[in-house]
């Protein structure tokens, strides 16, 4: 039986899409924690806004060495090992960082979040992209639209409880209990799982998780620097649609403390806002995609996106000394619309990734991923030093230019709408 037969279609059942949307939620709730609290962490670790930005981005070294090396151990064991032991790591690290006050000590558990994230993100996305190549049913802007509502979840959280818990305690019951909820679905999903080829090199899973006997060609570490090298144009579209969101994760509540000068809850809404933006975006992209192509979407959604996140960061920045709900009212618009812009672009640009290669698809997410660790490790940088030179609000100008560079991109996405 092969793919191509429509007797091999896969039929995913209710149980093991639920519980597929629940890991990305539970990941979403877990990863971007911090995010919503980076003025406390800022405070924790006594640094200036150049070097925790630098300190911040140097976790990009971590996600260097996953992608090198996770998307072919996810092709040999398979899914499960991966996702239980990185989860695991995961949860544990992100419960240790609001315990450590020296910047050398936060580096080495942020280089080690930066691996065991990205290594349970590609063991995620190689189950999803198999599974939605045998079922023929593009799930994977809804699945990081679950993601997306984790984050939303944590945020408001976040809002909730800031002022009467403490950083410190807030990580870990958050942690534990996300753990517990995470290697709990871990379970409910192995039988769906993809198993490893156990050294077959197979292209991908057939319909019972067990690995295809398809032929496939010999995957060396040199595989994961082709979108480097040989397919530039992905990695610079990824890069131009990912800076925004990596980002707003950085800086948003940083900008909306320093720059607007809201109190620490307050500064967490706009990224709030922010997150609601991905999520609309990223749930509905498959009904718009009805009346205007994949293409024309990508197209607006850069240039409205990156133009709205620009104009309005600026104004929140200059009328700030002069109205503060004015000023506030436009640094919310900026991330809405930056987050609404760009929401269903990672999505998007995966699954064109996945359909252009000849590679399984973990093999793929880690070709993404080591080109957007690189790129993005320079970017960032960049805008840390911005930032502490000038202010956050210009080192924001950055990422948002590089969205608007995306709507330049003639031939991303379908032209035409499917049917």
């Amino acid at each position: 039986m092969t793919l191509s037969d429509p007797q091999s279609k896969l039929v995913v059942t209710a149980r093991e899409s639920g519980n597929q949307k629940l890991l990305f939620f539970y990941f979403g709730c877990a990863l971007l924690a911090l995010a919503a609290r980076s003025p406390d962490l800022e405070k924790n670790l006594n640094v200036n806004n150049g070097t925790f930005g630098v300190l911040i981005s140097l976790g990009a070294i971590g996600a260097v060495f996953a992608f090198l090396f996770v998307g072919q151990l996810v092709h040999r064991i398979g899914v499960a090992p991966i996702l239980t032991v990185n989860a695991t790591l995961l949860f544990f690290a992100m419960a240790c960082i609001p315990h450590v006050h020296r910047p050398v000590f936060y580096l080495l558990f942020n280089i080690l979040l930066g691996f065991v994230f990205n290594a349970y993100n590609i063991a995620l996305h190689d189950q999803a992209l198999n599974r939605q190549l045998l079922s023929g049913e593009e799930g994977i802007p809804r699945l990081h639209g679950a993601w997306s509502l984790g984050t939303l979840a944590s945020t408001t959280l976040a809002i909730a409880i800031t002022s009467k818990v403490s950083l410190a305690w807030h990580m870990d019951v958050m942690m534990s209990l996300l753990w517990l909820l995470t290697m709990v679905s871990i379970f409910r999903m192995r039988p769906f799982l993809i198993k490893g080829s156990g050294g077959i090199s197979g292209l991908e899973s057939g319909i019972n998780g067990e690995p295809s006997q398809v032929e496939a060609p010999k995957i060396r570490i040199i595989d994961t620097l082709q979108l480097l090298t040989k397919d530039r144009f992905i990695s610079y579209a990824y890069i131009c649609a990912a800076m925004v969101e990596f980002s707003t994760n950085d800086w948003v509540t940083l900008s909306s403390h320093q720059e607007v000068g809201a109190s620490i809850t307050l500064s967490i809404v706009p990224y709030l806002l922010f997150m609601a933006g991905m999520v609309i975006g990223r749930l509905g992209i498959h009904k718009v995609t009805r009346f205007k192509p994949e293409a024309f979407w990508i197209r607006l959604g850069a240039s409205v996106g990156g133009s709205g996140f620009i104009i309005f960061l600026l104004l929140a920045k200059w009328t700030s000394g002069h109205n503060f709900a004015l000023a506030f009212t436009c640094e919310i618009l900026a991330f809405f619309i930056g987050g609404l812009g760009g929401s269903f672009m990672a999505g998007v640009l995966t699954q064109i990734a996945s359909t252009r290669s000849t590679f399984p698809a973990g093999v793929v997410v880690a070709q993404i991923g080591i080109a957007l660790a690189v790129m993005s490790l320079v970017v960032k940088i960049v805008v840390s030093w911005v930032a502490q030179a000038t202010c956050i609000t210009y080192g924001l100008m950055i990422p948002g230019v590089m969205m608007i560079a995306l709507s330049f991109f003639k031939s991303l996405g379908a032209q035409e709408i499917k049917k």
